[in-house]
């Protein structure tokens, strides 16, 4: 059975944390230089965000203009919570979205960092329903939601919109049993829902691909060969979250995912 993405090569381009200039603008031809070098490689998944400052627009410029639309996809969000004062200013921030991007539509659009007060405010300003009639009316081909809260909080939020068709997650080795990021049991809550999973922060931020020397010497002996980034998302049952929503035993890397008849 496919399953949501099953054709998109497993590994994203996140646009969060941009090269900068000495001026703190965003280094838009090195920017382009990245992307030139992950469209190569046979990558086409790019995450941007309104919330992300100057991202949306430099993906245009370095994207967007630059390649046929339908040789990518992007995803955006919505994060209504951070200054939205009603819903007429939170369903805006999409045209903004598509404005910035000159991108024409969205392949995924999600309602962004779910839980607790945040999901009240998507709540109050009808951003389900919202996204929904974007979806219907063909402007975004895909609506799902990113979570930064608890597992008890992320069942909550499955159960009342049914509707969604991915979720987004922080999941790493170093978050996997984190008492506050509850990846494990975030991806558990997502597996039982039958609710395919993208994976966000697989280096938390970068972190993990300099750990600290004694986690460091740890990684070095028992395999040499691997480098420290593609240790981050080696995870238990990592490669079938992100295909299925279904557990598997063993353990999985996004590399695994990619090309999952080399998987040792």
């Amino acid at each position: 059975m496919a399953y949501l993405g099953e054709s998109i090569p497993k590994l994203g381009f996140g646009l969060m944390r941009l090269p900068k200039l000495d001026d703190e603008t965003i280094d838009i031809e090195q920017v382009k230089q990245m992307v030139d070098l992950f469209m190569e490689a046979g990558c086409t998944y790019f995450d941007t965000a309104r919330a992300y400052t100057g991202s949306e627009a430099a993906i245009r410029k370095a994207l967007v203009e630059r390649y046929p639309r339908e040789s990518f996809q992007l995803a955006t969000k919505n994060a209504a919570w951070i200054k939205a004062k009603d819903a007429d200013e939170a369903q805006a921030d999409f045209y903004i979205s598509l404005e910035e991007t000159g991108a024409g539509y969205f392949d995924f659009y999600l309602i962004h960092n779910t839980g607790g007060p945040r999901t009240a405010v998507f709540d109050k300003f009808g951003m389900w329903d919202f996204v929904k009639q974007l979806k219907a009316d063909g402007k975004v081909k895909h609506i799902g939601f990113s979570h930064h809260d608890n597992a008890e909080r992320l069942d909550e939020v499955i159960t009342a919109h049914p509707e969604m068709e991915f979720v987004q997650l922080q999941v790493n080795y170093a978050d996997w049993d984190n008492a506050n990021t509850q990846s494990r049991k975030c991806v558990e809550v997502a597996q039982k829902h039958g609710l395919p999973i993208v994976i966000m922060e697989p280096v938390r931020g970068g972190t993990l691909a300099t750990p600290p020397e004694q986690v460091a010497e740890v990684l070095r002996a028992s395999n040499p060969d691997r480098s420290f980034p593609d240790w981050a998302p080696l995870v238990p049952g990592l490669g079938a979250a992100v295909r299925h929503g279904r557990a598997e035993p063993g353990h999985r890397s996004l590399r695994d995912v990619e090309h999952p008849a080399d998987a040792g």
